[in-house]
């Protein structure tokens, strides 16, 4: 079962009007466009990048709609401090229980998704058998004021009927939130994506007139749109999108999965990919891809980019593709299978077929993302790629395509032969054959989103490692195992690299423009094992010596990414937001 998705930074050029007249288009065969609101000026759906507030707002996962975990812009920005050093920590704020959608910093606020668990309100618990007092759980978005921390209000939505296998106990609101101007959106506990008015019911009751709850510290909801409902989709255990918004549309996965068994799809046809009014909430158009092809669930997160002079959406699928799409009409431009085609998904994760839970990030016109699943599957051998696709090249862009022959025994033998239609740049992962490795893997399965500068590329692992590499040519220059479980990613300000754990740890580490490469296995003279390790841990400790700055140990587990916003240092924990800003 996936237990969250967030977890974690970093505005493009002008969109193309939508194109009039589309009044139905079939898109590779599963995609369909839907009317134009009559009432809607096809010219209002123009490219803008979503307003933000001070000089370095986080207003959406990755912060731009590039995804990449970078701040240029902060600096003096802690890096040495105890979790309750009173120099540094501006404040902090209960949540629930968990917390993995956010924090999202804009316009004077912050939002952040949690459960109910630690209620704020107490209308919303209820007396068990025993007498007890107990939270009723909920999903809950929570929004404090920026610079004191005081929560403001919140969005409560109830669970849904159905119960854990579309909506997990006590996991709350799991996306992020994205933020343009004075709209809040993000997608639901129960599958549903959500408009929110920024500032609550301060300033009357805006749009839609039928909220459940409307004490001055509830949500002011202005649309919203029941995936489960309109599209019949059937989330896995969780829904999880962070919205994408380019002009007046937004995008966003519809988390479409499969039921409590895993073997079956209870919605092959249902959308994975859809596309919305942000002003109105209503669908545009949608997309099916990878329909009776999903694997388990989808709770990733699109990203938009031009390269090549090519304006495209770029989804990542349950099935181990990545889809891009011509943002105005959902016309699929190509695709790319980021698995070996003799790879096999098995239940549990003792396969080696893996899908996305990280989001793509662009950079220098190129993507990066790497594979991973549902971190109840653990680690497991998995791929990190960076593609550049470009716009004579449609379709199939995998790095190879799929042959198959027939065995002696009649049945089917998967092989591989390059694609003349490749857009791969280069490939890390796979299988490990060095003597002496401490894994049979290069790279493990990742819940995380890339964080690249300066040509410079920082990914983790499920597992705990994080690698730095050449963005620009694959090259590995030092890896480090912090020992715990990332469910966030590696971000990056003021020549700093900040990463979480879910033991609570945060991690910071020296950036340098030109890392020295240091091979934990490359030079080994030993011929026993014993010998072979110590010479490993010397080359890690290397590591940790020249590029580790400071741990610090917080009050719980960390499923989130540290971000910074106007000299603020944001740490999430499960059960509490810490403000930290910098040293007198």
């Amino acid at each position: 079962m996936m237990h969250v998705l967030r977890s974690s930074p970093p505005r493009f050029a002008a969109l193309v009007a939508l194109a009039a007249g589309v009044l139905a288009l079939t898109v590779g065969g599963t995609g369909e466009a839907c009317p134009p609101n009559p009432h809607q000026s096809v010219s209002t759906f123009v490219a803008g990048d979503p307003p933000t507030s001070g000089k370095s707002a986080v207003a959406m996962f990755g912060g731009t709609v590039a995804r990449n975990m970078v701040n240029l812009t902060d600096k003096n920005i802690p890096g040495k401090f105890e979790a309750e050093d009173k120099e540094v920590l501006l404040w902090k704020a209960d949540l629930g229980s968990k917390a993995y959608g956010g924090p999202t910093v804009a316009g004077g606020r912050i939002y952040v998704g949690t459960n109910n668990q630690r209620p704020r309100n107490d209308r919303d618990v209820h007396r068990a058998k025993d007498g007890a007092i107990e939270p009723v759980d909920k999903g809950v978005l929570m929004c404090f004021d920026e610079k004191t921390g005081k929560f403001l209000w919140q969005a409560v939505h109830d669970k849904l009927e159905s119960g854990r296998v579309n909506d997990w106990p006590e996991e709350g609101v799991c996306a992020t939130p994205t933020v343009e101007g004075d709209r809040v959106y993000y997608v639901s506990n129960r599958c549903t994506v959500m408009c929110l008015d920024a500032n609550g019911f301060a300033d009357g009751n805006q749009g839609f007139q039928g909220e459940k709850y409307k004490e001055k510290t509830d949500a002011d909801i202005v649309w919203q749109y029941d995936m489960m409902k309109e599209l019949n989709v059937f989330p896995h255990n969780m829904s999880a999108g962070c919205p994408l918004i380019i002009g007046d549309i937004l995008f966003v996965h519809t988390a479409n999965g499969v039921d409590d068994g895993h073997l079956n799809l209870p919605s092959p046809n249902a959308p994975s990919f859809i596309a919305l009014d942000k002003k109105t909430g209503k669908l545009l158009w949608k997309n099916s891809l990878p329909g009776k092809n999903i694997m388990h669930g989808q709770w990733s997160n699109p990203a938009f980019a031009e390269i090549d002079g090519v304006k495209q959406v770029i989804f990542p699928g349950g099935d181990g593709w990545i889809y891009s799409f011509v943002p105005e009409t959902g016309e699929l431009i190509w695709k790319f299978d980021g698995n070996p085609k003799d790879s096999v998904y098995e239940l549990g994760g003792t396969g080696t077929r893996s899908d996305y839970i990280g989001t793509p990030v662009i950079y220098d016109n190129k993507i990066y993302i790497g594979l991973g699943q549902d971190p109840e599957h653990s680690t497991g051998i998995s791929h990190l790629f960076c593609i550049a696709p470009k716009k004579d090249k449609k379709g199939d862009i995998s790095g190879v395509l799929e042959m198959r022959t027939k065995g002696a025994d009649g049945k089917d033998v998967i092989s591989e032969k390059p694609n003349p239609n490749s857009c791969v740049v280069w490939h890390f992962g796979g299988e490990e054959t060095r003597k002496f490795a401490p894994r049979d893997f290069k790279f493990g399965r990742t819940m995380s989103t890339a964080c690249i500068v300066d040509d410079i590329l920082y990914m983790s692992e499920l597992a705990g490692q994080i690698h730095c590499m050449n963005a620009k040519t694959g090259e590995h220059y030092w890896k480090y195992d912090t020992k715990a479980s990332i469910w966030g990613s590696a971000y990056y300000v003021d020549e700093k690299v900040y990463l979480a754990t879910d033991a609570g740890d945060l991690f910071v580490f020296k950036h340098e423009k030109k890392p020295a490469k240091i091979d934990e296995l490359e030079g080994i003279t030993a011929t026993e094992l014993k010998e072979a390790r110590k010479q490993i841990k010397a080359r890690q400790a290397q590591v940790s010596d020249k590029y580790l700055l400071a741990k610090i140990e917080l009050d719980a587990p960390i499923r989130s990414t540290p971000i910074v916003s106007s000299g603020v240092l944001y740490v999430m924990t499960e059960k509490t937001l810490y403000a930290y800003k910098a040293k007198k």
